[in-house]
């Protein structure tokens, strides 16, 4: 038999806990849509009360306050789950959460046998905790499939962990009774390893989730530079580099479409920057809708979006350019309660497993400026018979 000092571990779980709530309420307060910074927040303390209160529970001072204490360890497991889902964007039930603590709380203060059997209570006590336990492990297991971050995995397979310990603790305290096990007043040993569980659980549980938002935060940052914050697009920068690795991989016939959305300025000047935004906006969704699944495309300048379609022939290239030209000129576009004509002007250029991505991109700005040259709205292959003089 093992003697351990259970006031003590619940004084530190305490410390500790309070540390995490400070920390995610002062992030929600500084991101107050983020909810699941509340709920971590709520989680945390929640359970911090309740291991205060299980500190000064032993000894027996009345059940109320030794179920209170384990509704409100309870209440922290529940509402850490939903905060694993609102931290992967699923919908939060507090009704939910809430009824199982609830449940507890009432039966353990009404019913004879959990009154008087600790060893009942406990049972319930722990089947309640490994469920939600295993809930926030399975909501981290799924969302792997949808977001990778890299810590993730032990964060899912902790939670799991605990569940499994949980559950072992509900199948000793069936076989082996807490009550008949105590009448030498020592620990047994099945019980102390499930107490230094929590304890390690309370410690490193609540870590590995502020590292998974860190995770969130450091991919959010990265997904912010490399887009267009406008469309959501790949900015230059991000398309330059994409293309240079798609055309290295690969090998054969591509197209490139360099599109310049016509007179911008002027839509600018007459119905602001907000009326020139929506234009861009609705026109990259415009380019998106028709080109293949496997093209790349971007937003290289203010009105200029590239494309690039690789195992593309010529005669495919120019037909989905002009298009893509129609696309937008068919369009109703209102602006200031007017409809507004917008029409683009598209270089299009083809090439072979010879042509390079950066050759390719030169002939279809070349191309594009020659549509320029010429009065937009209008569709222009690149031609090497009448290569612009600048190109």
């Amino acid at each position: 038999m093992v003697s351990v000092n259970f006031s003590t571990l619940a004084i530190g779980a305490f410390a500790i806990l309070v540390v995490f709530a400070v920390l995610y309420a002062r992030h929600w307060r500084e991101e107050p849509k983020r909810s699941e910074f509340l709920l971590f927040a709520a989680a945390s303390g929640l359970a911090a009360l309740g291991a205060l209160l299980s500190a000064f529970s032993e000894g027996g001072p009345g059940l109320i306050m030794v179920v209170l204490a384990q509704t409100l360890v309870l209440s922290g497991a529940a509402l850490a789950w939903q905060g694993v889902r609102a931290f992967d964007h699923r919908a939060v039930d507090l009704k939910l959460a809430a009824a199982g603590p609830i449940a507890f709380f009432l039966l353990a203060v009404s019913a004879p046998l959990l009154q008087e059997d600790v060893t009942a209570r406990f049972l319930v006590a722990a089947a309640v905790g490994a469920i939600y336990t295993g809930l926030a492990a399975w909501e981290l297991r799924v969302s792997e499939f949808e977001e990778r971050l890299s810590n993730r995995p032990f964060a899912y397979l902790w939670f799991a962990a605990l569940a499994v310990v949980l559950l072992s603790a509900v199948v000793a305290a069936y076989l082996r009774p807490l009550d008949a096990l105590n009448t030498a007043g020592s620990t047994p040993l099945w019980l102390t390893v499930v107490v230094f569980a929590v304890f390690l659980h309370v410690v490193i549980a609540p870590l590995w989730i502020f590292l998974l938002v860190r995770d969130r935060l450091l991919v959010e940052h990265r997904w912010s530079a490399a887009t267009d914050t406008l469309t959501g697009l790949a900015n230059r920068f991000t398309f330059l580099d994409m293309l240079q690795t798609l055309s290295t991989k690969v090998r054969g016939e591509g197209a490139f479409l360099y599109v310049d959305v016509d007179h911008v300025k002027r839509i600018n000047d007459q119905y602001g920057h907000s009326g020139g935004d929506e234009v861009l906006k609705t026109c990259a969704e415009l380019i998106l809708r028709e080109l293949p699944e496997h093209a790349l495309l971007g937003r290289l300048a203010g009105a200029e979006f590239a494309a690039y379609v690789p195992f593309c022939k010529v005669e495919d290239a120019e037909k989905l350019g002009h298009i893509i030209h129609d696309s937008v000129e068919q369009q109703m576009f209102f602006l200031g309660g007017e409809l507004v004509p917008v029409t683009v002007s598209v270089g299009v250029a083809h090439g072979a497993m010879q042509v390079t991505a950066d050759e390719l991109l030169k002939r279809a700005d070349a191309a594009l400026h020659t549509a320029k040259v010429n009065g937009r709205n209008s569709v222009v292959v690149w031609d090497d018979g009448q290569r612009p003089s600048y190109a």
